[in-house]
């Protein structure tokens, strides 16, 4: 009997870790404006992304990524990774064998 309390006290303290480190891991700033635009995109993205300072690699064919930081990412970029700053510092990881237009 006492074998099963601690069994249930193991999971119940194991759930309660897991949710506390979820809770921490998941970013709280959930910008509906940005998921709304993905979900309902009409296939301008491509179209409409632009990027200041491209890098390409001397390969053939060349290896291209944007490394501008900014609030947000293009409006074509798959992988954006955000920093936890206040703005956000988003940089855009995707690569192509090209350079969008620049912004400026």
């Amino acid at each position: 009997m006492v074998l099963m309390n601690k069994k249930a006290i193991m999971k119940l303290a194991l759930m309660v870790f897991l949710l506390g480190f979820t809770a921490n891991v998941v970013n709280a700033r959930f910008d509906s404006t940005s998921f709304i635009t993905q979900v309902l995109s009409n296939g301008d993205d491509v179209k409409s992304a632009c990027c200041d300072t491209c890098l390409c690699t001397r390969s053939q064919p060349p290896t291209c990524r944007c490394v501008d930081v900014r609030e947000s990412c293009h409006s074509a970029c798959d992988k954006c990774v955000c920093a936890y700053s206040n703005p956000p510092q988003c940089q855009c990881y995707d690569t192509h064998n090209f350079c969008y237009k620049t912004c400026h």
